[in-house]
């Protein structure tokens, strides 16, 4: 009998999460719009590739270290 109450919670349990989380999924139209005007105003983005080729330099592969 316990086992099928444990399952009928698990089952409970993974209804409301999936609910819980297609609500989290649902893009409003409002975020969409103030978003997209933000990235619009903002400045692009430079990588760091970008600017070394702006100062005329180059940075040898050597120097590249991981960030860890």
């Amino acid at each position: 009998m316990s086992k099928i109450i444990g399952a009928a919670v698990a089952i409970a349990v993974m209804v409301v999460a999936i609910a819980a989380w297609s609500n989290f999924l649902v893009v409003k139209p409002e975020a969409a719009a103030a978003t997209k005007a933000a990235a619009a105003a903002g400045p692009p983005i430079i990588s760091p590739f970008d600017s070394t080729l702006k100062h005329g330099k180059d940075l040898p592969l050597e120097d590249w270290h991981p960030a860890n």
